[in-house]
């Protein structure tokens, strides 16, 4: 059939590409003929795959062809059997017409009453037999119709598999930039959906199945412009990624992609391109992009990047319609097509960049977005602080809450009561809440009230009315506040937090269950006044926590909590002569990944399963005190640089004979190997932004030094399943 008369021309193809280099002796001559080999190999098990389409539609066919041999037989059957029937009846009909005249002839009352009892007899016989062979005729015009029916089916699927057919062809769409691969496309050449019946050519609901990936194991999803940052805040979106990106004609937009070249484009052009005339009356053009990066250094309130997060099936953004002088960053929301991508609420109407001195203002856009991703009949929410500011109307700082749709303030929790110039009564800071978190549907988040000043609150999405929000405690009595961070929910209203106490206890470790009367310190780490421990890195272990601390003895190292001042102790110390800095915390099959530095390796991957014995290095891949991860805390611009992917732990690190490219461990010595040379040599190509996306690992990097000479892009590699045909 067609797919075996595929498998027979990519057979014939590769051998021709094999018989090209058949008289080379190289290894690298030799090495092709083996991949060559076993890219056969692999097409014969695709081709055993595809050929099953084929081979259903032949049993169905050898199936009909059966049916309808014995529906004939039975049409034979049944026909023989109906004129036995006709001529039984035939010879009842001559009995009774004999009978019947010798009925007519007989004078003799005995025989005459013997005939008559004859007569009726034979009458009732033939009215059987006449309803027998009514009978049989129904049946034979059934099996008539079966046949009939059985004959149109297999003339369909005959003419089904006259019309199977193939072609290779170019994916270019769905490879990646410069890397175009071949495709075997197999199907019915019948006009099934929008395609042309006879054509010659087989599309979109025409293929049945297709062979083919694209060359390679990595490759370029998008050239965008050739700027040092590359595509930045990349977020999954159900079965896309979205991203800000910069393609050197729109500068800084939303723009989603489906990793293939061909799903990979700008969302909408929030901010299009500003033009204005000089006296001369000639025109400029700029276009400076809705998400770009803003400083404000000069007037004190240092730089503003717009954010970006995304749900499972919308993201939220921030940024500028117009000109930071003139407007204020704003948040929209989008669906990831230019028509469902709009300002959720123009909160910021009025120009309050006064110079008359009026106030003190900090607030330079919306911050701190958080995404609570649908679920049941809620869709994706946004969290985040945002400042209303409309003529006579300014509120400050606060938290928000919006579906896109229906945006609402959560709280208003400093009064409007500084008087500004003519108009009273304004509040130009509010609570200027930070560090939102949820579980479930619980938000928590701190903010600053003028009674308490910064404290940790909840917010329930499941309450009704004034009730939603609550103030968890106010552990720093007065004006001053505990100003709590890390804040880490686990389940069951808990909380892990740090909170500072001033001189008291410093920064330490807390834990709550939502309310004052259950909300303590965990544990003072590093005792006696004036002394802070500084938890950070908290990260969620069941119901227990890992985290970094310094007890003012072993430096800052790995500790462990159950939120029991007993059951909180430091895990191992790493670096005995001083403090080794855990940092890019990773949680994968109960086992923490991190990076850690000590005077003999230098800053290395680790991991922990909570215990002293089972804390250990994992490899020192750039030999010595020299440190593979010095590329310093995470950034906002980094991204994610230690992700999990296909059951294993991918990370960006430095090697003597690599530069900076990406590995991957399986938590051994062993398993811990270089994933891909990208920029070859000891060249780096400095991945940043590592993305877990279906079977493909996505990041940014750039290829060719020095850096960058042809900007930042974004790449993915994954582990090729094949065949990559190559005819």
């Amino acid at each position: 059939m067609k797919s075996n008369a595929i498998l027979i021309l990519l057979i014939f193809s590769i051998s021709v590409f094999a018989g090209c280099i058949e008289g080379g002796s190289s290894a690298t001559d030799k090495e092709k003929i083996l991949e060559l080999e076993l890219e056969i190999t692999n097409l014969t098990t695709e081709n055993e795959e595809l050929g099953q389409n084929n081979l259903i539609i032949q049993e169905t066919l050898d199936s009909a062809r059966l049916e309808l041999n014995n529906s004939n037989e039975n049409i034979d059957n049944l026909t023989t059997l109906l004129i036995s029937v006709e001529t039984h009846r035939d010879n009842l009909s001559n009995s009774l017409n004999e009978t019947m005249h010798e009925l007519n002839r007989t004078q003799d009352e005995s025989l005459l009453l013997q005939l008559e009892n004859q007569v009726n007899n034979l009458t009732s016989e033939i009215e059987a037999a006449n309803s027998e062979i009514t009978g049989l005729i129904g049946e034979i015009d059934a099996k008539v119709a079966e046949s009939e029916q059985l004959t149109a089916t297999i003339t369909a699927l005959q003419s089904t598999i006259s019309s199977l057919t193939y072609s290779i062809r170019e994916k270019i769409d769905n490879c990646p930039m410069d890397n175009s691969g071949l495709e075997v496309v197999g199907g019915f050449d019948d006009g099934t959906g929008s395609g042309i019946e006879g054509d010659g050519e087989i599309w979109n609901d025409e293929v049945q199945f297709s062979i083919g990936e694209c060359p390679g194991d990595y490759g370029r999803v998008l050239n965008m412009s050739e700027n040092t940052w590359g595509p930045q805040a990349i977020s999954k979106m159900g079965d896309r990624l979205v991203f800000a990106g910069n393609d050197g004609i729109h500068s800084w937009e939303p723009w989603i992609t489906d990793g293939t070249v061909g799903g990979t484009y700008m969302v909408k052009d929030v901010r299009p391109e500003e033009c204005s005339e000089n006296e001369d009356g000639e025109e400029t053009c700029e276009n400076y992009g809705s998400m770009t990066c803003q400083d404000f250094s000069g007037i004190n309130r240092g730089t503003y990047c717009p954010e970006l997060v995304a749900g499972n099936s919308k993201f939220f953004f921030a940024g500028y319609t117009d000109s930071p002088s003139v407007e204020m960053a704003e948040v929209f929301v989008s669906d990831g097509t230019e028509e469902g991508t709009y300002l959720i609420q123009d909160q910021w109407t009025h120009d309050y960049f006064s110079s008359d001195d009026w106030w003190e203002f900090f607030y330079v856009g919306p911050s701190n977005l958080h995404v609570i991703p649908s679920s049941g009949h809620h869709p994706d929410r946004l969290v985040y602080s945002g400042f209303w500011a409309h003529p006579g109307d300014v509120t400050g700082e606060e938290p928000y809450l919006t579906d896109g749709t229906t945006t609402i303030r959560m709280a208003n929790l400093v009064p409007e009561v500084t008087e500004a110039g003519p108009y009273c009564c304004f509040d130009f800071l509010g609570s200027i809440p930070r560090d939102f978190a949820h579980e479930g549907n619980m938000i928590y988040f701190s903010a600053t009230s003028n009674d308490n000043g910064r404290e940790l609150y909840r917010y329930n999405l499941a309450g009704f009315g004034n009730n939603r929000l609550f103030l968890i405690g106010d552990l720093r009595p007065g004006t001053e506040g505990s100003n709590p961070e890390q804040i880490t929910p686990i389940e069951d209203n808990k909380v892990y937090f740090t909170a500072d106490m001033g001189p008291e206890s410093g920064r330490e470790l807390y834990f709550t269950r939502g309310s004052a009367s259950n909300t303590n310190i965990v544990v003072d780490i590093w005792p006696g006044s004036n002394n802070s421990s500084n938890p950070e890195n908290l990260i969620s272990h069941g119901e227990n926590i890992f985290f970094t601390a310094d007890d003012g003895h072993n430096g800052t190292e790995l500790w462990y909590s159950d939120s029991t001042a007993i059951g909180t102790q430091m895990i191992k110390d790493i670096n005995t002569n001083g403090s080794s800095n855990p940092r890019n915390f990773i949680l994968f099959e109960d086992i923490l990944y991190f990076t850690a530095y000590n005077e003999q390796y230098g800053r290395e991957l680790w991991k922990s399963d909570g215990t002293e014995v089972g804390t250990n290095m994992i490899m020192d891949i750039y030999a010595g005190s020299n440190s593979t991860f010095d590329w310093g805390p995470p950034a906002d611009f980094f991204g994610e640089q230690i992700i999990v992917h296909n059951e294993m732990i991918y990370f960006t690190a430095k090697s003597e004979e690599y530069g900076y490219e990406i590995w991957h461990t399986d938590g051994t010595m062993q398993g811990t190997k270089i994933l891909l040379d990208l920029n070859p040599g000891t060249n780096s190509s400095y991945p940043w932004w590592l993305t877990s996306f279906g079977d493909k690992l996505y990041f940014t990097a750039a290829e060719i030094d020095p850096y960058p000479t042809n900007g930042r892009q974004m790449y993915f590699y994954w582990d090729n399943p094949g065949p990559v045909i190559d005819v």
